[in-house]
């Protein structure tokens, strides 16, 4: 912040007619009397004035209201999906909470689409297409949900911690099976916009339709083989902890070692002043000094 410095009144008379007062600087006629200006009645666009004299950039006064996002329609959602390359859980449910809203939000007018919209047929494929391609981003999001709480491999040592293991598999086949519904509604919203035999200036999503029609494009099957391999790691993980107890004697010991880590009766010292290790300490430069 910057404060101008402040100057006796003066109030001097123009040729003009008007009065300047160069007591509390002079305001301009371009900025509400509220606003003074500088004292030598320069202006600064980029800035404002406040009462006290000091200016503040003008980027920092506007209120941060104008700067924020109020998604309303289907592709203001679908522009806040994203996500990073390392991402967390919170992340990609934050991913499926926009594009669920967006299911549930209406479309632009034709002219805010996101390509070039002509007539009513294009406009129908437009809405299918994009519905399909949501639709199948939120099944991907599950499914990447699903992968973070899934072992692609269980080896021996992992039953260890068998207890825990059951909980997670079955957090991911909860995620699998969700992922399903969409992409039965992919494939519906696929077949619907392959009605129209024209396509639309959407390469990667019309890439997507056809693959889907085609068959070369089957997370069912996908899908499916998740759910049974999660299954199957389950089953060996229940048998395990069905054959050795809940909690696991291992993880028992764990949680001793950690608690045993803390000495209770442990006291902090009293700090002292450092001391040489005698065989440290060096022989005088010059004989008979300390």
């Amino acid at each position: 912040m910057r404060l101008w410095p402040v100057l006796p009144t003066l109030v001097c008379s123009c040729s003009l007619g008007f009065t300047v007062s160069l007591g509390a600087a002079p305001v301009s006629r371009y900025v509400d009397s509220y606003y003074p200006t500088r004292p030598d009645g320069e202006l600064r666009l980029n800035y404002y004035y406040d009462r006290t004299g000091r200016w503040v950039k003008f980027s920092d006064w506007v209120p941060v209201k104008r700067h924020r996002i109020e998604p309303a329609f289907f592709e203001d959602f679908y522009g806040l999906y994203g996500l990073p390359p390392a991402y967390n859980t919170e992340e990609i449910k934050e991913s499926i909470y926009y594009l669920t809203m967006a299911l549930s939000s209406r479309f632009k007018h034709q002219r805010g689409a996101l390509c070039e919209i002509k007539n009513e047929a294009e406009y129908h494929k437009y809405r299918s297409m994009m519905y399909m391609q949501t639709n199948l981003l939120i099944m991907r999001m599950f499914l990447r949900l699903g992968s973070m709480y899934d072992k692609r491999f269980l080896y021996s040592h992992d039953l260890d911690v068998a207890d825990d293991l059951t909980v997670s598999f079955r957090i991911a086949k909860a995620y699998y099976e969700q992922a399903k519904p969409y992409w039965e509604l992919a494939k519906k919203y696929a077949v619907q916009a392959s009605q129209h035999r024209f396509e639309l200036d959407l390469p990667g999503i019309e890439s997507e339709r056809f693959n889907i029609i085609s068959g070369k494009t089957n997370f069912e099957r996908i899908i499916d083989r998740h759910i049974v391999d999660v299954s199957a790691k389950i089953e060996v993980a229940d048998s395990f902890v069905a054959r050795e107890g809940s909690p696991r004697p291992v993880k028992q010991a764990m949680q001793r070692d950690i608690e045993t880590m803390y000495d209770p009766s442990f006291t902090n010292e009293p700090i002292s002043a450092p001391r040489l290790s005698p065989h440290l300490s060096e022989p005088p430069l010059f004989p008979g000094e300390p």
